[in-house]
Order: C-alpha cells, then structure tokens, then sequence
C-alpha cells in the first residue's frame, strides 16, 4: 500500500466529511430561523389590516345610520302639527279676507246712498271712502298672507323631501358600504382556508428538520475516529524499515498488520456512524421533502386559482380587488351627493325661518289697518247719529260693526298662533340644524374612514402586483438550502463507499504483510510473534480505541481495560 495515497486518501475523506457536517450545522439552523417575509405572510397581513380597516368603518357607519330616520320622526310629527296649525291660519286668512270683501261691498253701499244726500251726506261719504280703502287694505294684506303661507308649505314639503333624499343617500350609502364589505369579507374568506393550509403544512416541515438534524450528533465521534485513523496511517509510513530477518523486522511488521487491522475496525465504526447519521438525515429529510412537494402543489394552485391572469374571475384576487375598488369608487360619489342634500336641508331650515317671520311682518301690517278700521267706524257711527239725511245706513253701519269685531278677533286668534308657530318650528328647527349639522360632522368623519380605507384597498392592490411578479411561501432561500442539504446528505452517503474502498485497501495490505511475515515465520522455524520493541507497544497505546481496545492490548502486551462502551473515542 502507498503510503503517501492512503494519507491523501484518509485526509481526504476526513477533510469532505468535516466540510459537510460544518455546512450542515450552519444550513440546519439557518433552515429554522422562521424569520424573513413571505408572499403568504404579505398576503395574510394585508388581509387581516383590511378586515380590521373594513370592521372598524363599518361600525361608525352602522353607529351613525342605525335609526337615523327614527331619531328623526319625532320632529317630523311635531312639523306635521304644525302644518296643521297653518290649516286654522288658512280659516282666519280666509274669514279676514270674507269680511274684508263684505266691508268693501256695503261701504260702496253706504257711499252710494251718502252720495244721493247730496250735500250732507258728503261727510260720511269721506269716511265711507276711507272705510272701503282700508277693507281694500285688509283684503289685500289677507291675500299677502295666503301666498306668504303657500310659500312656507312649499318650503316645509321640500324640507320633507330634501329629508326624503337624505334617507335615500343614506339607504344608498349603507347598502354600497355593506356591498363592498361583503365583498371583502367574502374574499378574505375564500382566500384565508388555503392561505391557513399552506401555512399548517409549511408550520409542519420545521419538526421534520429539528428531527433531521439529531444526525448531526455523531459528526464529533466521526472526525475524532477518523483523527485516530489518520494518526495510525501516518504512523505506518513514519518507521524506517529494519533490516530483513531480525527480530526488529518481525515486530515492524506485526505491529503494521496489526495497525491496519486496528485502522479497519475503526473505520468500520466510523461507517456504521455514518451510516447511522445518514439514516436519520434520510428517515426524517423525506419528510421535508415530502412537505416541500406537497407545498409547492398547494402554490402551484394557489396561484392558479388567485392570482393567475387565466384565474376564474370570481375567485382572482386582482380582479375582485378591482372591484372592491370601483364599488368605493362609487360609494364615494354618493358621499357627494349626500353632503349637497344636506347642504339644501340646512338652507332650506332657514328658508322656513325667515318664511315664517316674514308672515309675521306682514301680518304686524293688519295690526294698523285694524285700528284704523276701529278709527273710522266709529267717526261713521258719530256721523250716522247727528246726520238724519244718512239715517237710512244705521244697518249697514251697524253690519260695518260687526264685520269689522269679526275681523278683529281673527287678527287675534291669528297673532296668537303665528307668535305659537315662530316660537315652536324655530326651537324645532334649531334643534333640527343642530342635529343635522353633528349628523354632518359624522359623515365627515366616516367619509374621511372610508377614503383612508379606500386608499388601503388601492394600497393592496398595489402591492398585490408585487406579489404576483415573485411570489415565495419559504423565506428568501429557504428552498435553495434544501436543496444544498440534500446534495450533502449525497456527499455523506458518497464518503460510506469511500471508507469501504479504504478499508479494503487496509485489508489488501493486510493480506501481503501477513505472507511476508509468514515466509519469515517459516524461515525462523515459528508460528507466532510476540511483538519485543517497547516503541511500537507505546504507539498502540496512544492509538487506542475503546471499542478495540482488546485487540490493540493483545498487539502492545500491555493489560486491558473492562467496561468502556462500545464506540466511544478516548484521546491520550
């Protein structure tokens, strides 16, 4: 045996067998480390901020639409009472004008019979004049009063459809909020199931490599062992030949068939740890890659199904994404519209305020008319008692009266639920702005939820294009350092037919030293040699093996130790 190739050889495979268990114990932990982003954790914390985003919007629109039109009802009813309080306005209206137009006829009446007294009915005529001139007055005023009145009913029914108008967007809003969050939701249910399973199983491969990597626990009794064997061959090239014939010849080459029955054993114990590390590597690495595979099938249809230009539309993230973002899209306009409805309800709360003291001012113009009216029937009633040419008028005077009481009370009665009807639909409608205007700081406020949302979903989407162009479910090389340990675990399984090409060379050299000292043994007339030089029985004791200790005590004649276990490397 050449002596400077086996060096090379064992070197060699001490040095392949160290380098693959140094890249093994830096792959397995690294293999570990969970930490390090993924396509799947991208995905899955987008999805979870969105279903947040999404819950949190939703619950300040249901806070804010949930009986909206109850809280509003109340005040309507109190309106509609109102209205009806205009209905007794529209009777007093109309009673003031009935006897407006029958003061004017039998003014024209009493003038016409002032007129035929000639000369002394010219008094009275004057201030039938004046009489008919203020009932003119009246009946126009009454009649200002009435379109004044129309107006402020034209103006309470729009109210009411304007408030109409507001349910509608309100309705509008809360079904395209609800629609855009089913959509949502429905989407992240239908993603989460194979984002959890692909999880479960890529959660599941980190047992199987803590499992794999118990083999790397033999790795210090391999390179102690295979220390010993390259000790044991340098040895073998480190003694000068003696001369042929002599006892020192006998005991060299006892003591080198003996050092590579030695070097064989332990090399067979080395391949039996080999054997057994590899065992474990294989027993619970065929589980990685069986996770692996199974992985990869799951992406494989993952992206098929989700993520894929050639994806059923109903199911493509991308595409539902789009329309998520277009249903916002709209709901956002809607948010327009409500925000101008409510624009118009405010201006027209005003309108009805100003609407109903504009009434009152044109009614605070009866109030002299009236009086004047007083004024003036009762300088007819002094004319119709000292003038005996207009005697015949005492009954149109006295109807005057009458009419003239009439209207008076109306005006009244009017005074009193106009000042009733400012008062209430002013507190009522200040009330009513009041609320309006905070319902209008909500939706503010929800708006302002829902575009942060909206700017959230177009956020995904954008990152979701980056998904797509390299999407990874290990993290950043995971994949490649399975495949680098698996090339060594190869190496390891290569470095088993290495060994056993060693040992049989051992074996080989064995074999011819074992003929050689045969001849001499039969020169010398022996069949057997106890081994003399103390150097060699020294060196054996430095080279010895627990597991083999027996054998090399029998090569070195020195007394054996009992009791050691099977295996175990003593350095001395």
């Amino acid at each position: 045996m050449e002596i400077n190739e086996s060096i090379r050889q064992i070197n060699d495979i001490s040095s392949k067998s160290e380098q693959i268990f140094l890249q093994l114990g830096n792959l397995f932990p690294s293999l570990l480390n969970r930490e390090g982003g993924t396509s799947l954790q991208e995905l899955r914390t987008m999805f979870v901020a969105l279903n947040e985003s999404d819950s949190m919007s939703k619950g300040k629109e249901k806070i804010l639409f949930t009986d909206y039109g109850a809280k509003y009802n109340p005040l309507f009813d109190q309106l509609n009472k109102k209205i009806e309080d205009l209905g007794k306005l529209d009777k007093m209206i109309a009673e003031i004008k009935e006897d407006s137009e029958q003061m004017e006829l039998i003014a024209l009446n009493a003038m016409v019979i002032s007129i035929k007294s000639g000369e002394k009915g010219q008094a009275f005529s004057r201030i039938t004049e004046n009489l008919q001139r203020l009932s003119n007055d009246m009946n126009l005023f009454a009649g200002k009063l009435s379109e004044e009145e129309a107006q402020l009913l034209s103006y309470i029914n729009t109210l009411k459809e304007i408030f109409s108008g507001i349910l509608a967007a309100q309705s509008s809003l809360s079904q395209k909020g609800t629609s855009s969050s089913n959509e949502v939701k429905q989407l992240l249910t239908s993603v989460s199931s194979p984002i959890s399973e692909m999880e479960s199983e890529i959660s599941s491969i980190y047992p199987s490599i803590q499992k794999a990597m118990e083999g790397l626990q033999l790795q210090d009794m391999i390179r102690q062992a295979l220390d010993h064997v390259q000790k044991c061959v340098q040895e073998l090239g480190r003694i000068s030949n003696p001369q042929p014939g002599s006892d020192e010849e006998l005991d060299f080459m006892s003591f080198n068939i003996a050092l590579c029955k030695l070097s064989a054993e332990v090399l067979k114990d080395i391949n039996n740890y080999v054997a057994q590390s590899a065992g474990i590597f294989d027993k619970n690495w065929s589980g990685v890659v069986e996770i692996l595979d199974n992985v990869e099938t799951e992406k494989n249809e993952f992206e098929r199904r989700f993520l894929s230009d050639y994806s059923i539309s109903g199911e493509n993230i991308e595409k539902r994404l789009n329309a998520i973002i277009e249903s916002y899209k709209s709901m956002i306009g809607e948010f327009n519209n409500y925000h101008i409805v409510q624009k118009d309800l405010l201006h027209t709360c005003q309108n009805i305020t100003e609407r109903a003291r504009v009434i009152y001012a044109v009614f605070d113009n009866l109030r002299p008319v009236m009086s004047r009216l007083h004024h003036v029937r009762i300088l007819q009633q002094i004319e119709v008692a000292k003038n005996d040419a207009i005697k015949s008028v005492q009954d149109s005077v006295t109807d005057m009266d009458n009419l003239i009481s009439s209207a008076n009370k109306s005006l009244d009665a009017m005074q009193q639920l106009l000042e009733a009807f400012i008062a209430d639909t002013g507190t009522l409608l200040s009330t009513f702005t009041m609320s309006i205007q905070k319902d209008n700081e909500n939706m503010t406020q929800l708006r302002t939820e829902k575009n942060r949302f909206f700017d959230e979903i177009k956020a995904a989407h954008d990152q979701l294009s980056s998904i797509i162009q390299n999407f990874i479910v290990f993290p950043d090389g995971f994949q490649q350092k399975c495949v680098t340990v698996q090339q060594n675990l190869q190496n390891l399984k290569k470095i088993e037919t290495q060994i056993d090409d060693f040992i049989e060379k051992l074996r080989q050299n064995e074999q011819e030293l074992t003929k050689q000292r045969s001849v001499l043994f039969s020169n010398r007339g022996i069949n057997s040699w106890k081994i003399k030089n103390g150097k060699f029985s020294d060196l054996i004791n430095r080279f010895t093996i627990t597991a083999h200790k027996e054998a090399a005590g029998k090569i070195g004649g020195f007394k054996i130790e009992k009791g050691a276990k099977s295996g175990d490397v003593t350095m001395f």
